[in-house]
C-alpha cells in the first residue's frame, strides 16, 4: 500500500515530471491542491466510453477521481480527500491512465 501522506509542492512537481509529465496542477475553491489532465473526444459518446475506461482502471485499483464532463471535454482530477491533498498514490493513478488520453 502506497503511503498517502500530502506530497510537498516540490515532490509533486518533481514526482509529476518523472512519472506524468501531461498532468497539471490546481487546486480547488477549498485551496486543495490536485492533479488533472483534460481528453478532448471528437465526438460526446467517445468522451462517454473515455469515462468508462477511466471508472474502469479506478475500480481496479480502488482510487478514484473527480471526472468533469463538458460536453466533449473531459476533466480527470486526482487527489486523496482524506489528505486533503496530492499523494504519491495519485500521481501513481495518473500514471496508470496516460495511456487511455
Amino acid at each position: 500500500m502506497v503511503e498517502k501522506s500530502v506530497l510537498t509542492e516540490q515532490e509533486l512537481n518533481e514526482k509529476l515530471k518523472e512519472m506524468a509529465p501531461d498532468w497539471k496542477t490546481g487546486k480547488n475553491d477549498k485551496g486543495v491542491a490536485y492533479i488533472e489532465r483534460v481528453h478532448h473526444a471528437s465526438k460526446f459518446i467517445d468522451g462517454i466510453a473515455f469515462v468508462g475506461k477511466v471508472a474502469e482502471a479506478a475500480e481496479t485499483n480502488n482510487h478514484h477521481p473527480d471526472i468533469i464532463i463538458n460536453y466533449k471535454r473531459i476533466s480527470v482530477r486526482y487527489w486523496t480527500h482524506t489528505a486533503s491533498g496530492v499523494t504519491l498514490a495519485d500521481v501513481q493513478m495518473a500514471q496508470k491512465i496516460d495511456p487511455l488520453f
